[in-house]
């Protein structure tokens, strides 16, 4: 009897094996919806710089013999103030891999670094927690912020894709990496850093972040080792880089970058999320509404940092500081064309992320020990269906957007196949009322770049 009494296994809680499962299809449902969203919609037509960053560059590969030729042109290729050679580098191995270069692919894969963005933010939260269920019920609301379309237009969209969501998955994956302290982990931040500036320009943030969070650890000699990397990256973006004239008067250095910069714009970006894309809201209601729920995020930050939660958790508030960093460079650059401007759709993952971290904050500080039913912890019910209400207007939002972006490709595409009149190059792209003069010229050079994709074998329209 007592050996069968020694075999016996611990009673397990019938409540907790249902809730972890139920808890778990809540933080995944977003993310299913998000990307059958994204699958359903997706289609094989570049759209607007995809043109001039995408195809013109497989263009110049594609015509030349050497090897070391196309590298050299993979360094030195340059869009706008960028260079992008992490989605130049996998567009020409699909290229070099198939023959051709299938737009679809490419917008997966970029689509598919939210989902890893996701897997590092579950890292990094209550990682020491002890009850899965209720760890998994804490993370709902931050599921929700996260797979959701307001931030649309680095979605389904090749190079913008390849380039905004990569980045902030190299960069604060690298911050985690450097907040341990074996070898290898500073090896992989390394990695992460030369990814992250291989990505996009933002990138090079991480050479301060990163040298904070190793001088407060006083890994005095990684620093060494940091700064070469580093140094390394600026090489390589140095390397034949072009000054483009439109933002000469900025680009004299970093310190006039970041005194140009306009404090109202870089609290409207910090929470653009509040700039909800719905027709017939009055435009300065929603200017309004993003900078006032910037300095709320700011303030939060500030309360509670007082409350020692940068000692408690210095890794959540380095990636804080990243998005504060990047949204004063974006205004430092970017602030001469309007406030209206930091609240594109291209730019409002960095405010979700910021909303994100700020539950991690509530969650940790408040509420991680409390033992409260969802349907009594009133904090969490409100956040979760706050969150879930909010995700699925933007993803009804973001369908009508993702249709009838793809409707005008289409559109255009059809145009450029099957022109009325064959002297003049019309489509594949078709202007916006009132849209940017400076895309204009991108309008006029998009159907050349398609037909030189066409006769090189770059790229080939589906038929519709």
């Amino acid at each position: 009897m007592s050996g069968r009494i020694g075999r016996m296994r611990p009673p397990v809680s019938r409540q907790l094996t249902l809730t972890v499962p139920i808890a778990a299809a809540f933080v995944a449902l977003p993310a299913i919806v998000f990307y059958w969203i994204l699958f359903r919609t997706a289609i094989d037509i570049p759209f607007q710089d995809d043109y001039e960053a995408l195809l013109d560059f497989l263009n110049q590969i594609a015509e030349l013999k050497s090897t070391s030729a196309k590298i050299s042109y993979l360094a030195a290729a340059q869009f706008n103030e960028y260079k992008l050679f992490f989605g130049h580098g996998l567009a020409w191995l699909q290229f070099a891999l198939f023959g051709k270069s299938d737009v679809r692919v490419l917008c997966a894969l970029g689509n598919g670094f939210v989902l890893l963005l996701a897997i590092l933010l579950w890292t990094m939260f209550l990682p020491n927690h002890k009850n899965l269920a209720h760890r998994f019920a804490l993370f709902i609301p931050a599921s929700w912020l996260l797979f959701q379309l307001q931030y649309v237009e680095t979605l389904n969209w090749a190079m913008p894709a390849l380039a905004t969501l990569p980045v902030l998955v190299f960069s604060l994956g690298s911050f985690y990496l450097l907040m341990r302290s074996s070898r290898m982990s500073f090896c992989g931040a390394l990695v992460c850093l030369v990814l992250a500036v291989a990505s996009f320009g933002n990138g090079f943030l991480m050479v301060p972040v990163g040298t904070l969070i190793l001088a407060v650890d006083r890994h005095y000699a990684r620093i060494l080792g940091w700064l070469a990397i580093s140094a390394a990256c600026v090489a390589m973006y140095a390397y034949r880089y072009v000054m483009p004239p439109s933002h000469a008067r900025i680009y004299h250095s970093l310190f006039s970058t970041l005194i140009s910069s306009r404090p109202l714009y870089v609290i409207a970006f910090m929470g653009s999320t509040a700039a909800v894309p719905f027709g017939g809201l009055n435009h300065r209601f929603v200017v309004l509404s993003s900078i006032v729920l910037g300095l709320l995020i700011c303030t939060f930050f500030i309360a509670i940092a007082r409350r020692g939660y940068i000692r408690r958790n210095p890794l959540i508030s380095y990636c804080v500081l990243f998005i504060v960093l990047t949204a004063i460079g974006v205004a430092g650059l970017r602030s001469d064309l309007g406030i209206a401007h930091s609240l594109d759709s291209r730019y409002k993952i960095y405010s979700a992320l910021l909303l994100v971290f700020v539950w991690f904050a509530i969650a940790e500080e408040f509420l991680q020990d409390d033992r409260l039913p969802i349907r009594r912890n009133l904090i969490l019910l409100v956040a979760i269906i706050a969150t879930a209400l909010f995700s699925l207007s933007m993803d009804i939002w973001g369908v009508a957007y993702l249709l009838d972006r793809n409707r005008r490709v289409v559109t255009g595409m059809t145009a450029f196949e099957h022109p009325v009149s064959s002297e003049e190059l019309v489509g594949p792209i078709l202007p916006y009322p009132n849209q940017d003069p400076r895309l204009d010229e991108l309008d006029r050079r998009a159907p050349l770049i398609l037909r030189q994709s066409m006769n090189l074998g770059v790229y080939r329209p589906p038929a519709y």
